[in-house]
This record gives C-alpha cells, sequence and structure tokens, in this order.
C-alpha cells in the first residue's frame, strides 16, 4: 500500500464521514494545533480542496495526492465492515476499478482486491467461503499467499458482483460456472477470467488475470543459459519443423513461446497463433481465441489456417490425436509449428506424440528442438543471504563440476511478503534432434535408449538448476520443490 495512505489513523478525531471519503476523494491524515494534512486524489475536484481549506480555517491545509487506484484499494479496505447491496456494474469498455463508489461498500472491496492483486503481480485471485470468514489468496510467482480474511456475512454480496460483472447467473450456486470480464485499471485493460464452484460453506471464485500491459519477455530475460539460448536459436532458423516447449501445467510453456514468436516476428513473416485463452496481445501476430463452445478448436483452425498463408504457426496446446497429427504434418509441408505438450522431461515428447498415434516416420521427419522446463522463484536480493553449502549440497555440486564457496538461503522481508522470493526464472533442458536420434526415432527404439542417447547430447534440468543455484540466482529449498537433483 501507498505509504502516505498506510499512515493514516483511522480513528483520528474529526475525520470526514465514508460518505464525504468516497465521494470527493479526500480523506483526513492528520491534525495539529495549526495544520491539517489532508490526502486526496490526482483528480480531486479544486472546488473540494477550496472547500476543505475553508472548512478547516483558520487552520492551514496541507493536501498530499496519491494515485486513485492506491486510494481506491484503501477506501475498499475501510469498507470491509459496511454491508450494502450491490451496484449494477456500469458497461463501457470494461469496469472501472479504480473508481470509487459512494453507495456500495462491496464494489470498493472487490476493487480494492483487484488492484492490490495487480500491483503484486499476481496470476490469480482466490476468493473463498469458509466456515467463519472469507479467505482471499494471491498467487504470487505460483505461490498462494493468504492477504486478508473478510467477514463471511458478506460472500453473497460478493459472489453476487461477480457473477454479474462476469454475465454469470446470480440464482445458480450449485452449479460450477465460468466467464470473463475486462476491467480498467490507471486507463489500461486487464482481462480476468472467473471461475465458481460450489464447495462445503458456499463457494469458491478464482479470477485468473491477464494483464496485456506487460510486455513480452525475451529468452535471456526467462533466464535460459547462453548454451541453451544457442540451440534454440539456431532451431529457430528452419522455415519448417516443429518446436516443443514441455512442461506441467503453469511451468512458463506458453510465456516461452511468446519470447520465440517474438524472435520470428518479423515484417516479412506471416505469423498465426492459436490460443486458449490468448494471454497477451503481441503486435504483428494474427492471434485467435480457441472457443470449443462453438466448435472453433485447434484442430478446427489448424486446418482454416493453412489458407491463410502462413510461414509460422504457434498452436497453444497439442491436447489430441487429431491436433497432433495436423500440427507434424503442418510442419512436413513446409511450416514452422510451434507448441507445447504435457511432459516431465524434453526426451519424453517422443513417447508422448508415439502415444497419441503419429507416426514414428512423422516425429523423426519433423521435430526440430524439445524444450523442457519447470519455473522456480528467485531469491529476493534484499533480504537473502549467503551460506557455506551443506555437504549433501555440496556433493551435488560438485557431482555437476560446480564448487561455488557461498550459496544463497531465503529469508524473507517486507519487500518479497515475507517469502524471500522475488519473480521467477527458467531452469530448463534443450534436446536437439540430430540424425542419430532421428533414425532412433524412426526405427521405434525404446524410451532408455533414447534417454542414453540423449544424454550423451544435452545437460540435464537438474544441472541447470544447480547452475543458477551456484550462480546466487536462486536456493536449494525452492528448486528441489520443482526439479530432482539426486
Amino acid at each position: 500500500m501507498n505509504s502516505v495512505l498506510s499512515s493514516i489513523d483511522e480513528s483520528l478525531a474529526g475525520q470526514y464521514s465514508r460518505d464525504f471519503i468516497r465521494s470527493n476523494g479526500a480523506i483526513k491524515k492528520s491534525e495539529s494545533d495549526s495544520e491539517v494534512s489532508v490526502v486526496v486524489t490526482t483528480d480531486c475536484a479544486a472546488r473540494t480542496r477550496e472547500y476543505l481549506a475553508e472548512f478547516h480555517s483558520p487552520k492551514a491545509v496541507a493536501f498530499v495526492e496519491v494515485s486513485r487506484q492506491d486510494f481506491a484499494s484503501y477506501i475498499g479496505g475501510l469498507s470491509v465492515k459496511d454491508v450494502a447491496v450491490p451496484a449494477a456494474p456500469e458497461r463501457r469498455g470494461g469496469l472501472e476499478l479504480d473508481s470509487i463508489t459512494k453507495d456500495a461498500p462491496v464494489v470498493n472491496i472487490i476493487n480494492a482486491i483487484c488492484i492490490d492483486a495487480i500491483a503484486k503481480n499476481s496470476s490469480d485471485i482466490h476468493i473463498e467461503s469458509m466456515r467463519d470468514a472469507i479467505r482471499i489468496r494471491y498467487r504470487i510467482d505460483g505461490h498462494l499467499v493468504t492477504v486478508k480474511t473478510i467477514d463471511r456475512a458478506l460472500f453473497a454480496q460478493l459472489s453476487s458482483r461477480l457473477k454479474i460483472m462476469a454475465n454469470l447467473n446470480i440464482m445458480e450456486q450449485r452449479l460450477p460456472q465460468d466467464g470473463r470480464m475486462t476491467v480498467v485499471i490507471g486507463g489500461e485493460s486487464v482481462d480476468i477470467r472467473v471461475s465458481t464452484m460450489p464447495v462445503t460453506w458456499g463457494e469458491s471464485i478464482v479470477l485468473r488475470l491477464f494483464d496485456s500491459r506487460g510486455k513480452i519477455l525475451t529468452l535471456e530475460t526467462l533466464g535460459f543459459l547462453d548454451d541453451e539460448l544457442g540451440k534454440i536459436t539456431e532451431c529457430l532458423k528452419h522455415q519448417t519443423g516443429l518446436i516443443l516447449a514441455t512442461g506441467p501445467t503453469g511451468s512458463g510453456k506458453t510465456t516461452t513461446l511468446h519470447a520465440l514468436l517474438n524472435v520470428l516476428n518479423t515484417e516479412d513473416r506471416n505469423i498465426v497463433a492459436l490460443e486458449d485463452p490468448v494471454e497477451q496481445v503481441i503486435d504483428g501476430v494474427n492471434q485467435v481465441q480457441i472457443n470449443e463452445e462453438i466448435g472453433v478448436s485447434f484442430g478446427t483452425m489448424l486446418r482454416r489456417v493453412l489458407r491463410q498463408d502462413p510461414n509460422t504457426i504457434m498452436v497453444g496446446e497439442i491436447r489430441d490425436a487429431e491436433t497432433a497429427d495436423l500440427a507434424l504434418r503442418s510442419s512436413l509441408t513446409g511450416h514452422l509449428i510451434l507448441s507445447t505438450l504435457h511432459t516431465n522431461d524434453a526426451v519424453s515428447v517422443v513417447s508422448r506424440l508415439r502415444n497419441m498415434g503419429v507416426e514414428p516416420y512423422l516425429v523423426s521427419a519433423v521435430l526440430r528442438c524439445s524444450v523442457a522446463q519447470r519455473l522456480v522463484r528467485r531469491a529476493c536480493p534484499h533480504c537473502s543471504r549467503e551460506v557455506k553449502p551443506r555437504d549433501a549440497e555440496k556433493r551435488l555440486l560438485e557431482k555437476a563440476g560446480l564448487s561455488p564457496a557461498r550459496i544463497l538461503e531465503a529469508v524473507g522481508c517486507d519487500l518479497c511478503e515475507r517469502t524471500g522470493y522475488s519473480g521467477r526464472i527458467v531452469v530448463e533442458e534443450v534436446l536437439v534432434v540430430d540424425d542419430d536420434f532421428r533414425n532412433l526415432i524412426e526405427t521405434g527404439a525404446k524410451d532408455a535408449e533414447l534417454y542414453r542417447h540423449a544424454r550423451t547430447r544435452m545437460k540435464p534440468m537438474a544441472w541447470n538448476a544447480l547452475s543458477k543455484i551456484a550462480a546466487g540466482i536462486t536456493t536449494f529449498a525452492e528448486v528441489e520443490r520443482e526439479v530432482r537433483l539426486s
């Protein structure tokens, strides 16, 4: 929260009424015998300032400005104890999150939660009805953090307001529902996917945030090592073939594909991306939103896209045999295909495609590169401390050819929400398909044989993770949550 707002004493004698605070964007911060300090929004009307100056005369009035977003977030916190029926949302280009509603405290609570979550770079907001309270949690850097609890009596109103915003049925509480909405904060729009599900004490509501304001990350800023960058960059030079990003849900595969598209995104190349959902808009790329409910599936659109004269096609995910076969055959007929698969490592893509019914000759003909990855949190630069590696840690590092005298350990501070970590980085392994590996695929070699060959051609994910520990980027405790090191 803004430091100016956090220093306000809510029990201050003579504080303005909440209606006045919300309506005028002004709140008393402090008062002495000679001066009154008033916090106002940057767009607070001149007549309001004149009125306050006259109201407090003969005392001098000092105005301190804060952004409307910060003020709205603070007022949302003040409104937690109020109970009122939520007003119907305004339908314009998007719902104004940083507006301050005079007669609907629940609206301000939701606005405050969303503003705070966006400011903290959260990917999801969890609003959960429990026995005695409403629990609000944010997913920050892949981990859930409880940020506040609210009086359970407000849940019905919070649920109804969110359902109205997402065009859902406010009367339906027994069945799961999914919807979408667009909100506006500081003039920028943020897309939110809303999911509701009935639970024991009411409903669980999850908001997935898609902030289109963010810049497309590069492979360097994602944390790929130079050697792996070189391998991927060479594969991108091919005009045809298949490049796969693999890993479990939430491992950053789509972000990696966007970074690859950013490299390929030139004026002389036609790029079409099929995504579900479109998480980030990329200028110069024709992005298509998949919608299974109306028959717009990956398989259907992949057939149509081939008539659009594309050079490169991104398929958000290969989910079934039809999409797999179409994607591989498209790369065989002169297109560069980028896609994702859910596998644990880079080599497993071969068996995964085989199990989908794709012929081995087709896999061997088109597969250029497989990038397996996980996301681990970066150690907070403000509070992490250097320690000597423990004996077991030292043995693992030495086995990987690494011998740092000191490594980092997470501590936790106010700047990292007491987690000890801030931001995330990729740990990866990159398998480039050479002629020998291609022959093994085509002849139907067993997985064990594929792994033996791959170990001589690539550095495994465990080595990559250990190298980032040795470089002082992350910690053993964090890496061991995502990667098997032994």
